[in-house]
């Protein structure tokens, strides 16, 4: 019965584009395709940060006009793993592909489980669709650090400003502002040109984002002979923090509030890495320029996402576009002691996703069962009418855009943490209550019970009454990567007690 229900929504969304039988591929919906990038659960419609209200006026109005997945999630805590994950349709823990970096060109293509596979844009392009790209859809670097792309450049018939330097000049801000000498520049996390933070005494005008946004709004006000498919990447709030000053007049340094954070909330975790970062942050006083760093960019790319809509309201394609707003993963501000992503945790993991079907989904609704990011590939391709590649690992939301409530999957997220002297791997699974992280190397389990626990501060993988809880989770990840296994040697370095809590040996925490 569901299934002819959906048959008959797709045929009846369909028909609205097109007026013949044939289906004709001039004749099916657009697709707008928002990618903003480190754009974490702090935006309004999300509030994610309950202590401070992050200015995000136009996704708000856009979360109000369509569906809104709450418990989305990233296939992969960084950039450059989730975005060819997401365009090639193959999780990136299946494909091999789990580094956060590749170099220059589609380097995604070098593995063997990608060599061959349809991307998302190639699909489109191959069922006679325009394809248009602009800024950061795969992973890419702008001047004035060293130009870099991973676009592929036959899948797009034009990438703004080019497949090869796939997003405009980014102006910095003055150097004294963004190194100043109260600060150990000499030990600063992110070394010369990264992870820095500050206002930029110039007008949203000169910005990269704003030229993303200004050519993909000329795209909209266009007639195309074909249906498109335009994606447009916005850069911004990835580090480096440094946005117009407004937007920092917008967040006064004495009135920003710091995330809720447990000093030793580390102690029964495994350590991911990035601890000495938050370390040096608190060490020179940094945390609140960073809180508001962040915000003002989250509200600078606010900005730029609502041009866009203007545009794309005014335009003649808003009754027959299919609009998807998302972002490649979350953000830590010292949640966690972590400062930006990179982890497996719930701030690194949960991403915005906002789904538009005109004549399908209803204003102001909301799905709370866990999503992926993987799921988009399948999406699109089933609300446009074809047949799916057998090669997608998603599961199209198509039930969940008919019905809110409709019941999904646990999702899983993976990331290689290549820092370390000897690199590892771990992967988490997320299901409607609870957070499972396992690090096969390492032999270390974590769970999280969400209802009781939304900050994830208590692991509660060691105790006897979990184990079925566990075992559940094991199997998610069991049947996507099949040959991951477990043993019952309990944790090096760690001490279980009596009742299952679990603490790191000689944990010191940071306050120390």
């Amino acid at each position: 019965m569901i299934r002819i229900i959906l048959l008959s929504v797709i045929c009846s969304f369909l028909l609205t584009a097109v007026s013949s039988q044939e289906q004709k591929p001039e004749g099916k919906p657009n697709i707008l395709f928002l990618a903003v990038d480190d754009l974490n659960d702090w935006v309004g419609f999300l509030n994610g940060h309950s202590g401070m209200q992050i200015m995000t006026p136009n996704l708000d109005r856009l979360a109000a006009s369509a569906l809104v997945f709450t418990n989305a999630h990233t296939p992969a805590p960084a950039c450059a793993p989730t975005r060819a994950a997401i365009l090639t349709g193959v999780h990136h823990a299946r494909s091999g592909a789990e580094n956060v970096w590749w170099g220059d060109g589609p380097k995604w293509r070098e593995f063997d489980a990608l060599k061959n596979v349809v991307t998302l844009e190639q699909f489109f392009k191959s069922q006679g669709y325009t394809t248009l790209g602009a800024g950061k859809i795969y992973h890419s670097q702008a001047p004035p650090w060293a130009p870099t792309s991973q676009v592929e450049p036959e899948n797009w018939d034009f990438y703004y400003p080019s497949a090869y330097i796939s997003h405009p000049y980014q102006i910095r801000a003055p150097r004294e502002v963004i190194y100043p000498d109260t600060v150990d520049n000499a030990n600063r996390p992110g070394g010369e040109g990264w992870w820095t933070w500050g206002a930029i005494p110039v007008a949203d005008e000169k910005m990269a984002d704003f030229h993303v946004v200004d050519w993909a709004s000329y795209q909209l006000s266009l007639k195309h002979e074909n249906p498109f498919f335009l994606a447009a990447g916005v850069w911004k709030p990835h580090d480096p923090w440094e946005v117009p000053q407004k937007y920092f007049d917008m967040y006064p340094l004495d009135e920003i509030v710091l995330p809720i954070y447990k000093e030793d909330d580390m102690e029964d975790a495994y350590d991911h890495g990035r601890r000495w970062i938050h370390k040096w942050v608190l060490d020179n006083k940094q945390w609140k320029k960073i809180v508001q760093s962040y915000a003002a960019a989250i509200t600078f790319s606010d900005a730029m996402v609502g041009r866009l809509l203007d545009a794309f309201e005014k335009s003649d394609y808003v009754n027959n576009t299919i609009l998807v707003l998302w972002s490649d993963h979350g953000m830590h501000m010292g949640e966690k002691d972590n400062i930006e992503k990179f982890t497996l945790y719930e701030k690194s993991t949960r991403v915005p996703l906002i789904i538009k079907v005109p004549g399908m989904t209803v204003a102001g609704t909301r799905c709370d069962q866990p999503v992926s990011l993987m799921d988009l590939y399948p999406t699109l391709v089933d609300l446009t009418g074809f047949e799916k590649p057998d090669h997608l690992d998603g599961h199209s939301l198509l039930p969940q855009i008919l019905d809110p409530s409709a019941v999904t999957k646990p999702v899983i997220s993976s990331y290689k943490f290549s820092w370390p002297e000897t690199p590892f791997i771990g992967h988490t699974v997320r299901s409607m209550r609870y957070r499972y992280i396992y690090y096969p190397e390492v032999n270390f389990e974590e769970l999280y019970d969400h209802q009781n626990d939304p900050h994830e501060w208590d692991n509660i993988a060691y105790k006897k009454e979990n184990q079925k809880i566990i075992q559940e989770h094991r199997n998610t990840l069991k049947e996507m990567l099949p040959g991951i296994s477990w043993t019952d040697a309990p944790p090096m370095g760690y001490t279980i007690d009596e009742q299952g809590n679990i603490s790191k040996d000689g944990f010191v925490s940071l306050a120390e």
